[in-house]
């Protein structure tokens, strides 16, 4: 018969084994992922210059020899200060297709897209259509296009055109180019935004729990392995621009750190894991103080990286981690060969995060060059030495009760007497048990519910506070939001952006002839009838305040929304609104402008002014439209 030892330790090797099969899974996820990627890369020949003494320009990049240039497959350049330069030649290029720089951390990154010029009697060799200046140095918000990667739409240009680069970065700088037509790159994203769900879904559930764990039983090996866990996902939200983007969008400075600290963080939790999952206090005193020792100066390195260079501190990193993993994993397998199965499972996490960690600081330093972004294959690593963790954390629990079982039956066997008394300290101990996994089991379904509860209720409060509750239109803060959105698309794609504000005539007459009720049932057929001649599926209808509404119309100039308003106006004379016995009839008075968007406060300046062509529609004598060009 097998003994209970034997089979607690199959069961380990069961689940190891598992976990091996869903890292295979993942892993070929990511080859899949970095497959499709691949197929978009550049098929032009870039050509690469290395300024050393960052002295170049734009103004004088055209005056460097031709051999200066050398063509290059890899834009991996490693740490380096000095500025590069990517040169790329299209025969042609359309607006439908957008450039990705596939790497989200780079300080600088300045676009000139120019076409040679034909024309004798202008100077210079080139003529410049588009520029963008990106990087981490600007806010997020500032970016062309808002997406956690660096993405620029390519202009129209059917008789070719060049592309001039110049990066700069106090990190590791590689920009790895992707040429996308849009509904190729939304395809991806999708399949990219399902994967990152995944993971981050898994970590924070991973940290919840361990926390939660924390909570119910104090033990601190469960809050050190959640610090870990969630220092982690931090550190890939970082290196992936997740972080900048939904987290400290407005912080240049943060996002210059962001990768560093939480770098150092993470390990911090993990050398302080380590010590308490292995015991190494009471098992290996002399590894539980060079432990210790590297946990101070991890501490002290988190701290050092607010205010110190990023230059510096991601070589310290290196350099430690060169020191501490390969620490941290003898201390592991000299337990393991001892017999421990904790110290088995937790070399095992390591070698995996070993190999992933150390191949992708060898990419990001260009030692060497992967088929696959390197942080997808940390990410792997991670997923695969957390779920070790785990396991180790449950053989660790499983060892405790062995060890109680052994006892219990070494003293059985001096005493009956004994034996029965262990034999209730048993029982207590299974009740114990099976009362905490009640608990645990309760208390997370509990945090289930309120989390579903919060969500539904964020949801409900979301809808409430963008839509008006009286006419089923969005309402004056929606507009305020969707109104930038507009601005911003008619200022990139040359294209007029219609304003109109309405006023319902003699309103106040209204509400003080037949009620308020009647007044908003006046309103709400107002709205429905402006929904029936406003319809494209672009327009915004919003209610403004009171009985002002206001319709945004983009690609629509002041002729062509005078002809949709027009017809509405004549609905509204029409109009007869039977409520409560009465039967109402209003007008409507309109003030409309269009223009292109120019700076980004004159989308603000066009509403003024279409406020001013209502008041002049009254003063007009109402039931009317004023047109203006601003």
């Amino acid at each position: 018969m097998i003994s209970v030892e034997r089979k607690l330790s199959y069961n380990s090797y069961w689940l190891a084994a598992l976990v091996a099969v869903f890292t295979a899974l993942v892993l070929y996820m990511v080859i899949s992922l970095g497959r499709d990627i691949e197929k978009h890369s550049l098929q032009q020949p870039v050509y690469h210059f290395a300024d050393v003494l960052n002295e170049q320009t734009i103004e004088t990049i055209d005056q460097l020899d031709s051999d200066a240039w050398v063509k290059t497959k890899s834009q991996n350049f490693g740490l380096t200060n000095a500025s590069q330069w990517l040169r790329v030649n299209f025969a042609s290029a359309q607006n439908s297709q957008v450039l990705e720089v596939d790497y989200a951390m780079l300080d600088s990154l300045q676009l000139w897209f120019r076409q040679v010029n034909n024309d004798r009697n202008s100077v210079g060799a080139y003529r410049l259509i588009q520029y963008y200046n990106l990087g981490d140095s600007l806010k997020f918000a500032e970016r062309t296009i808002i997406h956690d990667k660096f993405l620029i739409p390519l202009p129209n240009a059917p008789n070719g055109m060049q592309l001039l680069l110049r990066i700069q970065s106090s990190g590791p700088v590689k920009a790895p180019l992707k040429l996308w037509y849009k509904q190729d790159y939304i395809v991806y994203a999708a399949s990219h935004r399902l994967f990152m769900g995944l993971f981050f879904g898994y970590m924070l559930a991973m940290g919840l729990i361990n926390l939660f764990l924390y909570v119910t039983t104090r033990n601190v090996t469960f809050i050190t392995y959640s610090g870990y866990v969630f220092s982690f996902a931090l550190l890939i939200g970082s290196i992936h621009g997740l972080g900048y983007r939904f987290i400290w969008p407005e912080s240049p400075w943060l996002e210059e750190r962001a990768a560093a600290i939480f770098a150092f963080m993470t390990m911090s939790f993990i050398v302080i894991f380590s010590s308490q999952i292995l015991e190494l206090k009471t098992k290996s005193p002399t590894y539980y103080l060079v432990f210790k020792g590297f946990f101070l100066i991890y501490v002290f390195s988190t701290i050092s990286s607010l205010f110190m260079p990023y230059s510096i501190m991601i070589q310290l990193l290196l350099l430690l981690l060169l020191f501490s993993i390969p620490v941290i994993l003898l201390a592991s397998l000299s337990l393991a060969f001892k017999g421990s199965d904790i110290a088995k499972f937790f070399s095992a996490a390591w070698v995996v995060l070993l190999v992933s960690g150390l191949t992708a600081s060898a990419d990001n330093f260009h030692w060497i060059s992967l088929p696959i972004d390197s942080s997808y294959l940390l990410m792997v690593g991670a997923t695969s030495e957390t779920l070790l963790l785990a396991l180790a954390v449950a053989t660790s629990y499983s060892v405790q009760r062995r060890e109680a079982r052994k006892s219990h039956r070494e003293a059985s066997q001096n005493e009956s007497q004994a034996m029965h008394a262990q034999d209730e300290v048993l029982l207590l101990q299974k009740q114990a048990q099976i009362d905490l996994e009640g608990q645990v089991t309760a208390r997370t379904q509990e945090f289930e519910d309120a989390l579903a509860g919060l969500s539904k209720v964020n949801n409900q409060l979301k809808g409430m506070s963008e839509t008006d509750t009286l006419t089923g239109l969005t309402n004056r803060r929606f507009f305020e939001k969707h109104v930038l959105v507009e601005a911003a698309r008619s200022r990139r794609e040359r294209q007029p952006l219609t304003i109109a504000l309405l006023d319902i005539d003699h309103f106040k007459s209204v509400n003080d002839k037949y009620g308020h009720q009647c007044g908003d049932d006046c309103l709400i057929a107002f709205a429905d009838t402006l929904k029936k001649v406003v319809k494209r599926p672009g327009d915004l209808l919003s209610r403004y305040g009171g009985e002002e509404f206001v319709v945004l119309l983009p690609n629509t100039t002041n002729d062509g929304a005078h002809k949709v308003l027009e017809n509405f106006r004549l609905a509204i004379e029409n109009l007869m609104v039977k409520t409560h016995g009465n039967s109402i009839q209003f007008t409507v008075s309109i003030g409309v402008t269009s223009r292109v968007i120019g700076p980004d406060n004159e989308y603000a300046k066009m509403i003024a002014f279409a406020d001013k062509l209502l008041y002049q529609a009254k003063e007009a004598g109402r039931n009317c439209i004023k047109l203006g060009n601003f």
